[in-house]
């Protein structure tokens, strides 16, 4: 009897070890952790579209004085949202490099594809896929950089039969990723959009089309100013691919008027003045 107990403890113990990982797995995925406060000071005005006071917030991300390297990337990313590609471009390399000394690889991907979304809004689309590609390098299970290499391709509308396989498998992608649940709906809802825009380019299907601007929107919500009012763009581009401007019109006045001092509002802005000039 004693030799089978101490053959039976160790399995106890994994037992029970494993069940505390599966726990934690779970409990992670489902509501994930609290955000450092200098960090949710940045988040709660971004999430709302508030990138002039989510910037302010940056400045509690100094340690001593000194910039972080969230404090570069943050900045960085919060000022290509005003539009201040020049100064966010130096901030967000600043954190590649600074990431780059601390090998965290999975942190050096978001980076890489942050300043690559910065590239597209400059137009520098090589420069852009490139950073998409050096994100996929760090880490290639992200699916972020696969719906950004996607978007990259409807941009320069040269194969959208590609920018449909990217699309989903940004989605495969992030399916399998330990996201939590806010996370994982935010970035299907971006990722959808962006399909339904392939989809639009590549096969002009109005109903297939119509389903994952529907899909999209639901698993957005309207949480996120900056994802919501990038669902919206997206979908209002892919109804202008299928040459239903009124649908298009009423997507892009969305997003408008959601994101109001960010990227994706002005582009909205900028589609509405070139597809429907009374909203000018």
């Amino acid at each position: 009897m004693q030799g089978d107990r101490e053959l039976l403890n160790p399995w106890l113990t994994l037992i029970v070890v494993l069940a505390l990982w599966a726990l934690y797995r779970m409990l992670r995925f489902r509501f994930g952790w609290k955000l450092p406060p200098a960090i949710q000071a940045v988040m709660e005005p971004y999430r709302r579209g508030d990138y002039k006071a989510s910037l302010a917030a940056v400045e509690g991300l100094r340690r001593d004085n000194e910039v972080t390297h969230n404090y570069c990337y943050y900045r960085g990313a919060i000022l290509a949202h005003l539009g201040r590609l020049d100064e966010a471009e130096v901030w967000l390399r600043r954190s590649i490099a600074m990431r780059a000394e601390d090998n965290l690889a999975a942190f050096r991907a978001i980076s890489h594809t942050t300043l690559g979304q910065l590239m597209l809004q400059a137009g520098r689309y090589d420069e852009a896929e490139k950073c998409f590609q050096s994100s996929m390098q760090c880490n290639p299970n992200r699916g972020s950089p696969y719906r950004s290499l996607a978007e990259l391709c409807l941009l320069r509308r040269g194969n959208p039969e590609e920018a449909m396989r990217l699309a989903k498998m940004a989605i495969v992608k992030e399916q399998a990723n330990h996201l939590t649940l806010e996370i994982r709906k935010l970035s299907r809802g971006e990722q959808l959009a962006t399909l339904a825009w392939a989809t639009a380019a590549g096969t002009h299907n109005s109903s297939e089309v119509a389903r994952l601007v529907a899909e999209a929107i639901e698993n957005v919500g309207s949480g996120n100013v900056q994802s919501t009012a990038e669902v919206q763009y997206h979908s209002g581009c892919a109804y202008t691919e299928l040459g239903d401007i009124q649908a298009g019109v009423r997507h892009y006045e969305a997003a408008a008027r959601i994101d109001r001092q960010g990227h994706w509002g002005r582009l909205a802005q900028a589609a509405l003045e070139a597809t429907h000039p009374q909203s000018r």
